[in-house]
This record gives structure tokens, C-alpha cells and sequence, in this order.
């Protein structure tokens, strides 16, 4: 059993959902130590699946509660912090078909932290196309 014991369960850092919109969520994400900018762009990947994007999955021919594979990230320091608990807010920005671009933002109380961007491709009826 020691093998598995690396791998977590994929909402690891989300601590508490206070925002679950249509097109927005917010979170607080929790790190086991001061976290790297992977992390952060990691927790805001984990907040985007509190966006439901009803609409926009429906009409791209994916399920409303489609898994995912997430495919690039592009992320920013803005200020770097020992800091473990913050709030996350993750964005709808557009969608092509089934591939998605989101963005999210990292706050320490009203101080950004770090920002940026991510795709990922939703699986539409019958798998990842």
C-alpha cells in the first residue's frame, strides 16, 4: 500500500466552497506548506470545477458533469508569501467545442498573489474527441 500513498483525490487543496456561479467560483484552498506557483495555478484549476457552465458544456455536446483533462497553464507570481490558506477565484473565459479556457486569481485577503490561465478538455459524449 505505501506505493498509493502519493496520490491524493483530485480536489486536494480546496478547503471550502463560498461561490459556485454559473460562469465563476471561489474557494478557500488550503496548502500543507508554503505553497510554489504549480500549487496555485493547481488550486485554481481544483476551483474551476465549481463553475457549472450549464449552458456553455450543453451546447459544446459535453455532459454537465463531464471529467476533464487539463492541458496547459500559463501562471504569474504578483507577490510571493509563507502563507498556506487562501481564497481562489476561477473564471469562464471561452470555449471552442469541448476545450475550455479558464482563468483564476489568488488572494491573501484582498492582496493578489498570483494569477493566470489554463485549458482543459472536457470529455463530450462517449469520451474525450
Amino acid at each position: 500500500m505505501e506505493q498509493y500513498e502519493r496520490y491524493q483525490p483530485p480536489v486536494r487543496f480546496v478547503e471550502k466552497v463560498l461561490v459556485s456561479n454559473e460562469l465563476d467560483a471561489r474557494t478557500v484552498v488550503h496548502f500543507p506548506f508554503s505553497p510554489t506557483l504549480s500549487m496555485m495555478a493547481e488550486a485554481g484549476a481544483q476551483t474551476s470545477i465549481f463553475a457549472k457552465l450549464t449552458e456553455q458544456k450543453l451546447s459544446a455536446g459535453v455532459p454537465v458533469e463531464a471529467g476533464g483533462m487539463l492541458l496547459s497553464i500559463k501562471a504569474a507570481w504578483h507577490h510571493q508569501t509563507e502563507k498556506e490558506r487562501f481564497e481562489v477565484t476561477s473564471s469562464y473565459v471561452s470555449n471552442l467545442e469541448n476545450f475550455f479556457l479558464m482563468e483564476f486569481s489568488v488572494y491573501d485577503g484582498e492582496l493578489l498573489i498570483a494569477d493566470g490561465q489554463f485549458s482543459a478538455v472536457l470529455e463530450k459524449e462517449g469520451g474525450i474527441v
